[in-house]
């Protein structure tokens, strides 16, 4: 038992001090080097010695800027889209046709759950407002309509609200 032990912990210090010279660990230096010949000055740095880290680095879409500017971050501006001023139109902003989602721009913002008909060429689509906001309202596009418009961003359709249904007398 002693024995197995023994040659177990032998293995165990031989792996151990073979994973130090690793040429993927972190502490490990090259070989034929110390981790002080490896570890670069400042000076190395501003000369550009190679196996320093180069500290101006630049990436490939950067465009050259005179010395001493930086990059500003470009933000991208959302179109803003105004809803037209008849409260019985609306204004597409945007169609997800895969998850069945338009986002609509109208003067007047009705509630969640209520049920729009949109009508665009004379063909009509009826939709579920999902969300309103100052800026958007977020409709679903109700299941299994046939002969259904093609909306696409920038269209202006004829938007209704429609009555709720009657309740089910019991």
């Amino acid at each position: 038992m002693q024995r197995s032990l023994l040659l177990l912990s032998a293995s165990f210090l031989l792996v151990a001090c073979e994973g130090l010279k690793s040429p993927w660990s972190s502490t490990s230096a090259p070989e034929g080097k110390t981790i002080a010949t490896v570890a670069p000055t400042a000076q190395a740095a501003a000369t550009g010695v190679e196996g320093a880290p180069v500290t101006n680095a630049r990436y490939s879409w950067e465009k050259d800027l005179p010395a001493g500017e930086t990059a500003k971050p470009v933000v991208a501006k959302e179109p803003v889209i105004e809803p037209p001023k008849d409260a019985g139109r609306a204004r597409v902003i945007t169609v997800r046709e895969d998850a069945g989602l338009v986002a609509l721009a109208r003067s007047e913002k009705p509630e969640p759950k209520s049920r729009l008909q949109l009508v665009k060429d004379g063909k009509a689509i009826l939709v579920e407002v999902i969300r309103s906001d100052d800026k958007m309202i977020v409709v679903g596009i109700i299941p299994n309509q046939d002969k259904a418009p093609k909306l696409a961003p920038g269209d202006e359709v004829g938007c209704g609200v429609l009555a709720p249904a009657a309740p089910v007398a019991e």
